[in-house]
């Protein structure tokens, strides 16, 4: 992986030549700098504990306090990401290319249903029946257009033949992969954009106001484009007290 790769002495070295490179062009001192606060020693319980040998070198501290430890947290977050999307490929899979399930036999095709349904059930109660599934994929597959690859597209497509009730587990399925926070960055943006709007000074805020924020501030690109003389207009007249005679 290219970041194990970096974890090394001799790519540290490197790192520091760039860094000293970019302090003498910011006309920064490329100096590292010891802590000035003196070193506690912590009392030891047992004969058998190692004494403590705290960093004292400033070089040698900034690579394992800083370097090394902002690679392991980096690595570890990616190698867990990948670890998820390896299992969620293993369930979903087959339905990023609804188009070529024309190509499956209808053995294979019932393995990954089956395997689908278990998944997302939650004890007695599920989401999709495998059967049905199998024979809606294929019959949607069937109907799909050349340009219809994504699974975004295979679920507009079906809302705009208004084929909803008719393949209601294939149109479910679709929705679960689409808002799984795993496959999509969305769902992650919308709990970072609620960390940004929630914050200690709007700790009282209402649960309406909440959410209305919040699908602004999510849907951006959206709101740039409404209009906001009309909506204060029309906001002034929904409120406004006077009586007219």
């Amino acid at each position: 992986m290219f970041l194990e790769d970096r974890r090394s002495d001799t790519e540290f070295e490197k790192v520091l030549v760039d860094a000293t490179e970019l302090a003498n062009d910011l006309e920064i001192d490329p100096v590292f700098v010891a802590d000035s606060i003196r070193l506690r020693k912590k009392k030891r319980q047992f004969d058998y504990e190692g004494k403590d040998t705290p960093v004292q070198n400033a070089k040698l501290n900034f690579k394992v306090n800083f370097y090394f430890a902002v690679l392991d947290v980096t690595i570890n977050s990616v190698l867990e990401r990948f670890q998820q999307l390896q299992q969620m490929k293993s369930v979903f899979g087959y339905l990023y290319d609804v188009k070529s399930l024309n190509g499956v036999t209808n053995t294979q095709l019932m393995e990954h249903c089956i395997k689908l349904k278990t998944a997302i059930r939650n004890g007695e109660s599920k989401d999709i029946d495998a059967t049905d599934l199998c024979h809606e994929l294929q019959a949607v597959a069937r109907r799909l257009q050349p340009d219809t690859v994504t699974p975004l597209d295979v679920i507009k497509f079906i809302c705009e033949q208004g084929l909803v009730h008719s393949v209601p587990n294939t149109f479910v399925a679709l929705r679960i992969l689409l808002t799984l926070p795993v496959t999509v960055a969305s769902g992650e943006r919308s709990f970072s954009k609620l960390k940004l709007i929630k914050m200690y000074l709007r700790s009282t805020m209402t649960e309406e106001r909440f959410v209305g924020l919040a699908m602004v501030s999510i849907e951006n690109e959206i709101a740039q484009k409404v209009d906001l003389k009309n909506l204060v207009a029309d906001f002034a007249k929904k409120k406004a007290r006077k009586a007219h005679f």
